[in-house]
């Protein structure tokens, strides 16, 4: 499914977008904008589209969505209930506009999870009530006032990054810069780079880290908060999510081997933990959710 590149609707003077919607429904098309996007759903239900995610949604809940991300919010309204949606949404361009702001020394660890989080993610359930209440105020505001409160509402996402939902399916963890750290994260990397190849063992990927096998599941465990086992069938099943989506091979056997899949039935058990679903019924809803009606 290709995805339509939006051009958000800017005010010339503001750094910062706000658009707040009560309409029939929400947009309809599968699309894109350059811009990251925080959006908090206050009233509304159904299923969002994002990337190859996708995600159950009700109201109160919020998102952060990455820049260039291809998402779509397709609402589900019960029978008798008036059809409609109200959500505000805040767009903002690190590397554009706010370049100065999240160039200062003070905003740093700001912009490392900027930089970090462009999965996008969805806003733990604890956190939803003080971040709307936030969300809120700033759509009143204007001028500095509203740099400042979004800068607020920016470093209490990132001081609680550990509690939200990354649409990656794993846990978030900031980067170290320890050796041993760094020794696992280049491993990460090579299964990253080598996860659809079918040679793919422990062994080589230990090598990786100068470690025994032994040593690098220990060591691996500890400091990315998963096996390399789930690591690498997360990377594969995210891979045949994003070939069914684009609709480009005749069968679900292609997906599962061009994702890096030996065997079918090894493929659709682990797609099916991971999803929650089995990869045809997937395929179903995704198009469900990324048709315009």
């Amino acid at each position: 499914m290709r995805s339509l590149q939006f051009s958000v609707p800017t005010a010339g003077d503001a750094s910062i977008d706000i658009q707040e919607d009560r309409l029939p429904g929400f947009y309809p098309y599968f699309h894109r904008h350059e811009e990251i996007q925080i959006m908090w759903i206050i009233r509304g239900a159904g299923t969002l589209a994002m990337e190859q995610h996708l995600i159950e949604f009700n109201a109160g809940d919020i998102f952060y969505l990455g820049a260039n991300q291809s998402h779509v919010f397709k609402a589900r309204f019960n029978e008798g209930e008036p059809h409609r949606v109200h959500a505000v949404s805040v767009f903002f361009d690190p590397f554009k506009k706010l370049a100065a702001l999240f160039n200062l020394p003070e905003l740093e660890p700001l912009k490392a999870f900027v930089l970090h989080t462009e999965t996008g993610f969805k806003v733990a359930p604890a956190l939803k009530k003080t971040v709307g209440a936030a969300l809120h105020a700033l759509k009143a505001q204007q001028g500095f006032e509203r740099i400042f409160s979004f800068v607020r509402v920016l470093h209490y996402l990132r001081e609680h990054q550990q509690q939200h939902i990354f649409l990656s399916g794993s846990k978030h963890r900031t980067a170290s810069v320890s050796d041993s750290d760094r020794r696992i994260l280049e491993a990460k990397e090579y299964i990253r780079k080598k996860f659809t190849n079918h040679t793919l063992c422990l062994q080589e990927i230990a090598a990786q880290a100068n470690l025994t096998p032994q040593a690098f599941c220990r060591s691996f465990k500890k400091h990315t908060g998963t096996t390399y086992i789930e690591c690498l069938n997360e990377l594969r099943v995210q891979e045949a999510c994003k070939l069914l989506a684009a609709d480009r091979l005749n069968s679900i056997s292609s997906v599962a081997y061009n994702s890096g899949f030996n065997s079918l039935t090894n493929f659709n058990r682990v797609f099916r933990a991971l999803i929650g679903c089995p990869p045809k019924e997937y395929l179903k809803r995704y198009r469900s959710t990324t048709a315009v009606e």
